[in-house]
């Protein structure tokens, strides 16, 4: 780290613009860079924003059908790098600056995938494949995303007959994932596509979550003496709470339980199909061993996990055709099982876990962070007789749904927003037997 002076300082290797008439170098008229992730996102984005005074809008015949090529690293780490070939896609934001001489603007980028996939529609017939398989054919065949670009691709568990409807490729992609199921070693359905630093990827939450700890990070305030560099580097900055948490949410969106109730119209049949986050969270991959709630129970004796007729879905579904008599024998009178009982309602909890608690905290520029991984958040107890131990339920592990690396004229930062599912230290079991408790519970003053 010779030569390094600051936890923000950072290396800006490329920034090109290329356009149909030259090749520009933007390096000496940006402002401030910003770089996306989001793993509910599909692609990542971000912007430029522009100072100067040449007319380059006009001179380079800027309209829509650049390419910006952005490199850059944490203290010259070429190793850890972020190297990125982006499409241009809208140029906003654009006034005077200071004086009659100056311009403002923002050219605002993503990745050339979301406009292929804005270009194209599939009608197509899948017949007894993996989902994942289903994926991977629509990369390479519609998209034809190269192999430097394309991540893992996990293998799903169950064949599946499906017609694609015209859709767009990446909705299509979605669309499927809606049904995906993982390894069965991982209950569920919690399967993802989005774009990362090292590419497209398809995998599932509880894969990701059985990842080590990429570093822990600590909110501590900064010693303006600090000499210990390799300290400052992993410093959080700032921190917020986004969500801590939010009971009505979780009761009304099927994250504690929730009831699926399957009719078959070819064997006039009904299935009824509960989710219970207590069973869920015993045979879940889980960021930390103890759940977000306790055992207390409403004036009916029911806990949150107990009541799945909250959340209640109606659909048609094919759980016992294959082997029904109305249609043994009729070739293609019914296609696999969906597994609706399973995707249904595991997807509709674990999407609500995966955002149950979040932040948002800002910390020292490092390309390393990406979306995907696991890293540590200390976070200091503020009850002063902890004598600066740490918060028994907001500190722990926690999984990283966005990166926004932001680059200005003097500095680099990392925005995170991280969630976690779970708890380190058990919330305690209901032990209050007073009176007025008693009496709350059961809405008597």
């Amino acid at each position: 780290m010779a030569g390094i002076k600051s936890q923000l300082d950072y290396s800006l290797t490329n920034l090109t613009l290329l356009t149909s008439v030259t090749t520009f170098d933007l390096k000496n008229t940006m402002q401030e860079i910003s770089y996306n992730e989001d793993i509910f996102n599909n692609v990542l984005s971000g912007y430029v924003m522009i100072v100067e005074a040449s007319g380059f809008i006009e001179t380079l015949a800027i309209n829509g059908t650049e390419f910006l090529r952005l490199t850059f690293s944490k203290f010259g780490d070429r190793s850890n790098q972020i190297d990125k070939i982006f499409r241009v896609y809208k140029l906003g934001k654009r006034k005077l600056e200071g004086t009659m001489y100056k311009e403002s603007y923002v050219l605002y980028f993503c990745s050339e995938e979301l406009l292929l996939s804005e270009q194209y529609k599939i009608s197509k017939r899948y017949k007894d494949q993996l989902i994942s398989d289903n994926v991977n054919d629509i990369l390479n065949n519609y998209l034809k995303i190269p192999s430097n670009k394309k991540g893992t691709i996990e293998t799903t568990y169950g064949k599946y007959n499906f017609i694609i409807p015209t859709l767009k490729p990446f909705d299509a992609i979605n669309w499927l994932t809606n049904y995906a199921r993982p390894n069965p070693q991982n209950p569920g359905a919690d399967m993802l596509f989005y774009e990362d630093k090292n590419g497209f990827q398809y995998r599932s939450l509880q894969s990701l979550m059985k990842q080590p700890s990429y570093y822990t990070y600590t909110y501590k305030p900064k010693n303006i003496n600090s000499k210990d560099l390799n300290s400052d580097v992993h410093n959080v900055l700032t921190y917020e709470f986004l969500d801590s948490f939010d009971t009505l949410n979780g009761i009304t969106s099927g994250t504690f339980a929730n009831q699926l109730i399957s009719l078959n119209p070819l064997t006039r049949t009904k299935k009824v199909t509960n989710f219970n986050y207590d069973t869920y969270q015993k045979s879940a991959k889980n960021l930390n061993p103890y759940g977000i709630i306790d055992d207390s129970t409403n004036r009916n004796g029911d806990s949150l996990s107990q009541t799945p007729q909250a959340m209640l879905k109606l659909i048609f579904s094919n759980f016992d055709s294959g082997t029904n008599s109305y249609v043994a024998g009729v070739p293609g009178a019914s296609g696999n099982d969906i597994y609706a009982e399973t995707f249904i309602p595991n997807r509709t909890a674990q999407l609500g876990l995966a955002n149950y608690t979040r932040l948002r905290i800002s910390v020292p520029g490092d390309c390393n962070l990406t979306v995907g991984r696991v890293l540590t958040f200390n976070l200091t107890s503020r009850n002063t007789k902890n004598n600066g131990a740490l918060d028994k339920y907001y500190s722990g592990n926690y999984f990283i749904t966005g990166v926004r690396h932001i680059i200005d004229l003097t500095r680099f930062r990392t925005i995170l927003e991280i969630t976690k599912e779970s708890v380190p230290t058990p919330y305690p079991a209901n032990s209050n037997k007073s009176p007025l408790w008693s009496n709350s519970v059961k809405g008597i003053i």
